[in-house]
């Protein structure tokens, strides 16, 4: 169960991040960089999260 939260906040995440790539350039210049940067930085957690938390699947398929 706990994997699948972490795996629907981490696609909430990365499609949190996209939608400040799209916001970047409608928010007031002095906006736009950190607006920008955190769209970058939520799409690296968001792939940063299942990496650490969920690790390596153990089966063998």
């Amino acid at each position: 169960m706990s994997n699948i939260v972490i795996a629907v906040l981490a696609i909430a995440l990365f499609i949190f991040g996209l939608l400040c790539f799209g916001f970047a350039f409608q928010v007031p210049e002095a906006w736009r960089y950190l607006t920008f940067l955190g769209g970058i930085l939520a799409c690296t957690a968001s792939l940063f999260i299942p990496m650490t938390f969920i690790g390596r699947s153990n089966r063998s398929w």
